[in-house]
């Protein structure tokens, strides 16, 4: 495995990539898992072992252990997994609210496996300057250390229709149509937070600002690492058109 992708995964789960198991199901408490949402238990799995590392904070490693254990890496990563999840944690309502399912992430980590998108959209890079000013802080939280005095944080496409006027993406413009924010973490590995304007979506606008950010990144010398629910199908879309390759599988709360 690719060194940035594995110190990534590392991070993420708190745990040396050697507690991955190669077959069944761990669950482990971890340092890195604290009393907050969306970070009390996580669920994973990488692509080159067919086991399954779960990691949570005490209280949840006791109610889901042995509902866990009991189970097949192939039944925790399906409806039925993500059912009894639920069931045992009970009425642990401030986890089963935060609960996510089914996440994947595809990574890129060479030019040679990209295939850049082909549309008529040309994305446009944003810098320091085009940060609107109520996301100033949150996207300087997300640059790659040290920040140098400009940077490219992102990568939006805009369209000319005057009859459609931006919502979700209104501060990045009342013509944008689709952004992919690049967030960095350690590694060095860049991830991405796109959206596209509902009015927008199908025509290329996404699939556009995310490939001028992966060629970006992989510029870099870093490592393109690129999430999206299991459900959200134009986005996985998106991931495999440009020649990501699936190495992690998540769930949690």
């Amino acid at each position: 495995m690719d060194n940035r992708i594995r110190r990534y995964l590392e991070s993420k789960a708190g745990l040396s990539l050697e507690d991955f198991p190669l077959q069944g199901i761990t669950v482990r408490e971890s340092p890195k898992r604290t009393d907050e949402p969306r970070n009390r238990l996580l669920i994973q799995r990488i692509a080159d072992r067919d086991g399954v590392l779960i990691t949570a904070i005490p209280r949840v490693v006791e109610a889901i252990a042995p509902a866990a254990q009991s189970m097949t890496p192939w039944e925790i990563f399906s409806p039925l997994g993500a059912a009894e999840i639920k069931r045992v944690l009970g009425n642990k309502a401030e986890i089963l609210d935060r609960f996510y399912i089914y996440g994947f992430d595809y990574i890129l980590t060479n030019s040679r496996d990209f295939h850049p998108a082909e549309t008529q959209h040309t994305p446009v890079a944003l810098t320091k300057k085009d940060i609107p000013p109520e996301q100033f802080d949150l996207r300087m939280s997300e640059r790659r250390q040290p920040v140098s005095e400009d940077f490219i944080w992102a990568f939006a496409c805009y369209h000319s229709d005057p009859d459609v006027t931006a919502t979700e993406l209104a501060a990045f413009g009342l013509r944008c149509a689709s952004i992919a924010i690049i967030i960095w973490k350690p590694g060095p590995v860049a991830t991405y937070g796109v959206w596209t304007e509902e009015a927008c979506r199908g025509q290329g606008y996404g699939l556009a600002a995310v490939s001028a950010a992966t060629k970006w990144i992989l510029e870099q010398g870093a490592a393109a690492l690129y999430g999206a629910y299991a459900n959200n199908i134009p986005s996985l879309r998106i991931a495999r058109r440009l020649g990501f390759a699936l190495v992690h599988q998540e769930m949690g709360a």
